[in-house]
């Protein structure tokens, strides 16, 4: 183990970018990749600032064993796991989104239509696998650590909740102004009474709020390290596949409905709102089936 490795190790501990690192340095992000690959060496100022920050010793930084445990390895697995579901859910409202404003622009729009059911497929081609890559390596570590400790201090868990309340705040406001600027756009009758254009914005809108809630509901999950626990029983777990199942169905025929409604009634305007029904079912159903744990 050598200073580069104890660096790095460090800075993954605290859940601390390099950019983050540098800024705290005053030095470049560059400097710090090239501390972390071994191919550079701070000044003997900054290996003392980095003690401080990290609060070790210079003999442990330069010459100990910095490791990270598994306690370490479940915050960055769910830190990174929050940031891809949340840009896997992102490609696919962005694909519907793309979808209606195709729709709402061109004439001719049977003709350009298979240009926006490209968009919705290549948004869910690209989530799919970070979903199932997500979920695989939080199942691999799950096997690996069916029951953990508690990772974190008061301090963390008091910061985290209020940074999850701070992104929903802002990620529910972000869909309202969506909501308002549709209503607004309706009311002038933008683009004609039946056009699909004040509902395209919206789900823009939707897209970016519904990532954030997403985000911080996912970063607000991995501070409770109690539900975590309760979700390697076997019970829940079998529960679990249940729901997972049943969700499946359920939006796999909100798909079906929302095209065929689209492309034999050309209801583009309101058929988006099988979507946030299907979630709300899906909603129910989980909170129905998970009463039996409580």
């Amino acid at each position: 183990m050598n200073f580069a490795e104890n660096l790095q190790n460090l800075r993954k501990k605290k859940n601390m970018t390099q950019d983050e690192l540098a800024e705290k340095l005053q030095v470049s992000r560059q400097a710090v990749s090239k501390w972390e690959s071994g191919s550079g060496y701070p000044e003997t100022e900054k290996i003392i600032s980095i003690c401080e920050i990290f609060n070790c010793s210079m003999d442990e930084l330069i010459k100990g064993k910095i490791s990270l445990d598994e306690n370490d390895n479940y915050d960055l697995i769910m830190s990174k796991s929050a940031k891809q579901v949340s840009i896997a859910v992102t490609l696919i409202l962005l694909g519907v989104s793309v979808f209606l404003t195709i729709v709402g622009f061109v004439p001719d729009v049977e003709k350009y239509s298979l240009i926006g059911i490209c968009a919705i497929l290549l948004g869910v081609a690209f989530a799919v696998p970070l979903f199932i890559i997500n979920g695989s390596k939080i199942e691999e570590f799950k096997k690996k650590n069916p029951i953990l400790n508690n990772v974190y201090t008061e301090n963390e868990l008091e910061v985290g909740k209020a940074k999850y309340t701070k992104f929903t705040a802002i990620g529910i406001s972000i869909i309202l102004i969506g909501v308002m600027i549709m209503m607004l756009l309706l009311g002038l009758k933008i683009g004609g009474e039946e056009s699909p254009l004040p509902v395209a914005i919206l789900m823009y809108f939707i897209t970016i709020g519904t990532s954030i809630i997403v985000y911080a509901s996912n970063m607000k999950e991995k501070f409770d390290i109690a539900k975590y626990n309760k979700e390697n029983t076997i019970e829940y777990k079998e529960i679990k596949n249940k729901v997972g199942k049943i969700c499946g169905i359920i939006m796999l025929i909100t798909t079906i409905i929302f095209l065929i409604w689209g492309f034999t009634l050309n209801m583009w305007e309101i058929n988006w709102m099988v979507y946030p029904i299907g979630g709300i079912l899906c909603g129910i159903i989980s909170i129905t089936f998970e009463k039996d744990l409580k």
